[in-house]
C-alpha cells in the first residue's frame, strides 16, 4: 500500500475510533441512566450489563460513525486545502475515497456476519439481567403446530437448549380427532430435533366398543419430534419484538413457511440485519458525489450540516420504515427490501459515476 492510501486510511480510522467510542460512551450513558433504579446487586452483572448495552448500541451507532468520520475527514481535507493538493497532484476522488469505501465495507460486513451469532441477542441480555436479575432466559406456554401434531411446551430454556412439560397430541388429518397424547417432563434438544425423555403415549382408539379398554398407555424412554426447529426459533415465533440472528432467522422462516405460519415478522428481521448496516457505505457512496474541488467557494460549516442533516433524515426515514415493517403494519418486502434495492442501484450508479471521473 502507498504511502497516500496509508495516510487516508489512518485519518479515517483515526475519526471513526474516536466518533465510535464517543457516540457509544454516551449512548451507554443515556440508556444505564434508564435503570439506575434496576441495577443488580452483583457487581459482575452490572459488568455484563454495561458490556452487552456496548454491543446492543454497536447497531445503531456503528454504521453512523463509519459515515461522520467521512464527514469530518473531508471538512478537516478541505479546510486544510489537502484536498485540493491531492487532486492538484493527479489523484482522482475515486483515489482518495477508495480506502475510506474499502475499510467501511470491511466492517460493515464483518458486522452482518456477527449478526449471524449470539452478537445479535445482546438487547434480550439486558432485559433479562434488569427485569430478573440472571442472564437465563425461559419461554412458558408456547404451542405450535407441527405437520400433523400440536405441541405444547410449559417452558423452553433457549441457552440450555432444553425444555419442560411438553405435550404432544398428535390428530387425525382427515377426521380432525386425536389418536395419541404424548407426554414428557424433559426435553432436550441434539442439534437437529428434540428428544423427550421418560414418555408417556397415550393411544386413543379409533372406533370405541364397549368392554374394551377405551385407551391405551405405554412408556418409553425417548421420543423424538420438531426436526429443525431450535430453541431461539421456538423462544422468537410469538415474541413482538423478539431479537434473533441471521441463521436462525432464515432457518425459522424456512420452517415456519412449510407450516403455513406467518413469517411477517421474522423476514422483517431477517431483511433488518442483512441489509440495515448497508446504509452506511451506501450514504458514503451518495455523499462523496457532492464534495466539492476546493473551499474557495462553499460554506464548509453549511455543507457539513447539509451532509449531517441529510443523514439523519434518510437514517430515520429507513429506521421508521422498518419498524413499522417489524410490527406487521408494512409487508417486509415493501417497507425494508424494495426501499434498500433502490438505495442500492442509486449507490451503485454514484459510484460507477465516481469509477469514471
Amino acid at each position: 500500500m502507498s504511502l497516500f492510501y496509508r495516510y487516508i486510511s489512518f485519518s479515517y480510522m483515526r475519526y471513526f475510533l474516536i466518533l465510535f467510542i464517543a457516540l457509544e460512551c454516551f449512548f451507554v450513558f443515556i440508556d444505564l441512566i434508564k435503570f439506575v433504579d434496576e441495577f443488580p446487586n452483583s457487581a459482575n452483572l452490572i459488568v455484563l450489563l454495561i458490556a452487552y448495552d456496548f454491543i446492543y448500541a454497536s447497531g445503531f451507532i456503528l454504521p453512523l460513525a463509519l459515515i461522520l468520520a467521512q464527514i469530518v475527514l473531508i471538512n478537516a481535507m478541505l479546510r486544510n486545502s489537502q484536498w485540493t493538493a491531492f487532486l492538484a497532484l493527479g489523484y482522482s476522488r475515486f483515489n482518495i475515497f477508495a480506502p475510506i469505501f474499502f475499510i467501511s465495507f470491511v466492517i460493515i460486513f464483518a458486522f452482518i456476519g456477527l449478526n449471524a451469532t449470539p452478537f445479535a441477542y445482546a438487547k434480550e441480555k439486558i432485559e433479562l439481567i434488569i427485569e430478573r436479575g440472571y442472564v437465563g432466559s425461559y419461554k412458558s406456554n408456547v404451542l405450535l403446530k407441527y405437520q400433523q401434531y400440536y405441541i405444547y411446551f410449559e417452558k423452553i430454556f433457549p441457552l440450555l437448549q432444553s425444555a419442560e412439560g411438553v405435550r404432544v397430541y398428535e390428530f387425525n388429518p382427515q377426521t380432525l380427532l386425536i389418536d395419541k397424547v404424548i407426554q414428557s417432563q424433559r426435553a432436550i434438544f441434539t442439534g437437529e430435533e428434540w428428544k423427550l425423555e421418560n414418555v408417556k403415549i397415550t393411544t386413543l382408539p379409533k372406533d370405541l366398543k364397549l368392554g374394551q379398554t377405551p385407551i391405551v398407555v405405554e412408556y418409553q424412554e425417548s421420543y423424538t419430534i420438531l426436526e429443525g426447529f431450535k430453541p431461539k426459533i421456538l423462544d422468537n415465533i410469538y415474541e413482538k419484538q423478539g431479537n434473533i440472528s441471521l441463521i436462525d432467522a432464515y432457518e425459522a422462516i424456512q420452517l415456519l413457511a412449510q407450516q403455513g405460519i406467518n413469517t411477517q415478522k421474522l423476514r422483517a428481521s431477517f431483511y433488518v440485519l442483512l441489509l440495515f448496516p448497508l446504509f452506511a457505505p451506501l450514504m458514503m457512496i451518495a455523499l462523496s458525489r457532492f464534495t466539492p474541488d476546493c473551499n474557495r467557494y462553499i460554506h464548509l460549516g453549511m455543507m457539513t450540516f447539509g451532509m449531517i442533516l441529510s443523514l439523519l433524515l434518510l437514517w430515520g426515514i429507513f429506521f421508521i420504515l422498518s419498524r413499522l415493517a417489524i410490527s406487521g403494519f408494512l409487508l417486509p418486502e415493501i417497507g425494508i427490501l424494495f426501499p434498500f434495492v433502490m438505495f442500492i442501484v442509486v449507490g451503485g450508479w454514484i459510484f460507477l459515476r465516481l469509477l469514471k471521473g
